[in-house]
């Protein structure tokens, strides 16, 4: 069975034929479940109820720093990484200042 789908985008047919189109609808999923899915269900973003003022961005900001710590330091499971860290407070603190664990 085949499937239809429409992309739309401000290039010409010419600047973008389906095979990039296609690559830029993959590159956009590989984002959502990159990096929303792990602030999503890892660190419970939509779980969060803080609703007032600046609150949710600074949540989003402090939520993108600790993914981008732990992509540094080359952590692949960010659950188990959490747990990890949340029993060993010194360690969590090590990865913050930027010491080596």
């Amino acid at each position: 069975m085949d499937e239809v789908v429409y992309g739309l985008t401000s290039l010409t047919a010419d600047e973008a034929g389906p095979e990039q189109v296609l690559d830029f609808v993959r590159g956009q999923w590989g984002i959502e479940n990159g990096l929303h899915y792990r602030r999503d269900a890892t660190l419970r973003e939509d779980w969060c109820c803080v609703r007032i003022g600046h609150a949710p961005q600074m949540l989003t900001l402090i939520n993108n720093v600790v993914l981008g710590l732990l992509l540094r330091r080359g952590v692949r499971n960010v659950p188990e990484a959490r747990r990890r860290f949340a029993a060993h407070l010194n360690e969590a603190v090590q990865l913050i200042l930027g010491s080596s664990v």
